[in-house]
């Protein structure tokens, strides 16, 4: 198989390397397990836009073999991450998503790595397809490109020509994912074992946090969120809330919800779930006691509400993030 990675400026040296390692180990355990030396199920190139160096996000250059132009037909094109420079840099990559409509349309596969997502998205290559992209991010995607079937809470994305990953370190699912899919299974667990890389799929959910947005124009809405911030502990109903900053109830869910992207109730479960999701990573108070310092009395009901919101159990998250003191 026919493999380009793609180098632009800023973009991540590790989603680069990433790339151009992994790859390679998979070519090193494919002649290895077949006493072949021949064997090599991945024939990989680097380009960029013009062929000259690129300086990455953090200041290291890498220097591809070519340019994009001068590329041949790749049967994949890997296109790397731009770790928080994405929104900045996205209108200067317009000639790279022209690039990868042109290699889409020859037939190439296109796998996105994080943030990169964005440069293939921008090339009109997933509306109507299932993608993912780094957390931080999926609010200003969904906004910019509404007709991507965007799947925020996943690692990895595979809808035929497609495929994406979310944040950094899941480059390494998606890397894993092409060889086990154009190589073989057996040959993506054993680069999983020597590369010392969890080769079972994960979701991007237990790593996300709640968006409290407060850039609005509504000075009234603002006025809430910053009470419910105060009294979140406490117990709280809609109409008591209502009353305090004289609006209906439809009126104060109507705007709340224009304002921020959530219902004053939902807005509330996450000031809740942020405050036990930071208890459970910086104490070794049991969940009980968290549940009632976070303002909710019933533990099990706060215990299902946890685990469907952050995708695992109160046990599973602060094993997970526990920091020992």
């Amino acid at each position: 198989m026919k493999v380009t990675v793609v180098m632009a400026e800023r973009c991540s040296a590790t989603s680069v390397s990433a790339a151009l390692e992994f790859l390679e180990c998979a070519n090193v355990l494919q002649r290895f397990l077949t006493g072949d030396p021949a064997a090599t199920p991945f024939e990989v190139h680097s380009a960029s836009l013009d062929g000259a160096p690129v300086e990455c996000t953090g200041g290291l250059r890498l220097t591809p073999q070519r340019a994009l132009s001068e590329v041949p037909h790749s049967d994949l094109v890997i296109v790397p991450g731009f770790m928080f420079n994405i929104l900045g840099v996205l209108p200067a990559l317009e000639p790279l998503s022209a690039w990868l409509r042109e290699r889409h349309a020859q037939g190439s596969y296109i796998a996105s790595m994080c943030t990169g997502t964005f440069v293939t998205a921008q090339a009109g290559l997933l509306d109507g397809r299932r993608a993912t992209t780094h957390w931080i991010f999926s609010e200003q995607f969904a906004r910019r490109f509404p007709r991507v079937l965007l799947q925020a809470e996943r690692s990895v994305t595979d809808d035929g020509q497609l495929l994406c990953s979310a944040g950094s370190t899941t480059g390494s699912d998606l890397l894993l994912h092409i060889i086990r899919r154009f190589a073989s299974p057996q040959l993506a667990i054993e680069c999983s074992k020597k590369l010392l890389v969890d080769s079972a799929e994960r979701l991007q959910t237990p790593y996300m946090s709640a968006s409290f947005n407060k850039a609005h124009q509504d000075a009234e809405v603002l006025k809430v969120q910053i009470w419910l911030e105060k009294h979140s502990a406490e117990r709280i109903g809609l109409d008591e809330v209502a009353t305090r900053f004289a609006l209906s109830p439809r009126n104060l869910i109507r705007r709340f919800k224009d304002a921020t992207g959530q219902t004053p109730v939902q807005y509330l479960q996450n000031l809740r779930l942020e405050r036990a999701k930071y208890l459970l990573e910086a104490s070794q108070e049991n969940f009980e006691r968290i549940t009632q310092q976070v303002g909710y009395e019933d533990g099990s009901s706060f215990r299902r509400l946890f685990k469907e919101r952050v995708g695992l159990s109160p046990g599973a998250y602060r094993r997970r993030f526990n920091r020992p003191t």
